[in-house]
């Protein structure tokens, strides 16, 4: 018995430490290359040229993209109707995009919701994902938390197309639709492309987005702090 209980704490014991090992390793490989940047010689567009202006907002674990509702570039309304969403009219001005694990978009609404079973899925195994939009009335206020960002039509353009084909498109070009998701009347969720895991999760999908447009951002960013530390 003393031979079998030693066996079980030494396991024990041997995995503790690879967890933390891998964890620390994480952490260490997201400072330094989060701390690399591309895209430095990057400019904002001046106020006075054209320009779409675009924040990227941060909870401190997940990071969004939002854009304005309608430009002459696209109206969003035309793939995101606002019978898709349960209290959306026409004077919401903004929306913003997520990408990540459908499971963990759908069973936490709360941090309180979390479970271990959907953490460590969404973390070490390739899963289904989903985009979560949101429709956002007024314009954002910047903030530590929410950085705007001036972009020319040439990048927004290139923006647009990065976020249309993260969404599954159907045989019409509509998003697949989730029904009865979302969190409140004005978000809800679409099918989308692509596995999520850790390497891989939310805040590289924005962080992708910034570098399809040029934007000076991270080499890999899993973490927040990656990304708005570059938008200052």
């Amino acid at each position: 018995m003393h031979y079998v209980l030693g066996k079980l704490s030494a396991f024990i014991l041997w995995a503790l430490v690879s967890v933390a090992g891998v964890a620390a390793l994480f952490l260490a490989a997201a400072f330094i290359l989060g701390s690399i940047t591309v895209n430095s010689g990057y400019a904002q567009v001046q106020p006075q040229e054209e320009h779409i202006e675009i924040y990227v907002t941060s909870n401190g674990v997940h990071t969004d993209i939002i854009v304005p509702v309608s430009s002459p570039y696209i109206d969003w309304r035309e793939k995101l109707p606002a019978h898709q969403f349960g209290n959306v009219d026409s004077t919401y001005r903004y929306i913003g995009f997520g990408w990540g694990d459908r499971k963990f978009y759908m069973e936490t609404p709360e941090w309180t919701d979390l479970t271990p079973k959907v953490a460590i899925t969404a973390a070490l195994w390739p899963t289904r994902t989903a985009m979560h939009v949101e429709y956002i009335r007024n314009k954002l206020v910047p903030t530590r938390r929410q950085r705007p960002l001036r972009i020319s039509p040439e990048q927004y353009r290139q923006l647009i197309s990065y976020i249309d084909n993260s969404f599954v498109q159907q045989e019409n070009g509509r998003y697949l639709h989730i029904s009865n998701s979302g969190y409140a009347g004005q978000d809800t969720f679409y099918e989308a492309n692509r596995k999520f895991y850790i390497l891989k999760n939310c805040n590289n999908w924005v962080n992708q987005g910034l570098k399809s447009m040029g934007v000076k951002t991270a080499v890999w960013a899993p973490l927040p702090v990656s990304i708005m530390r570059h938008l200052r």
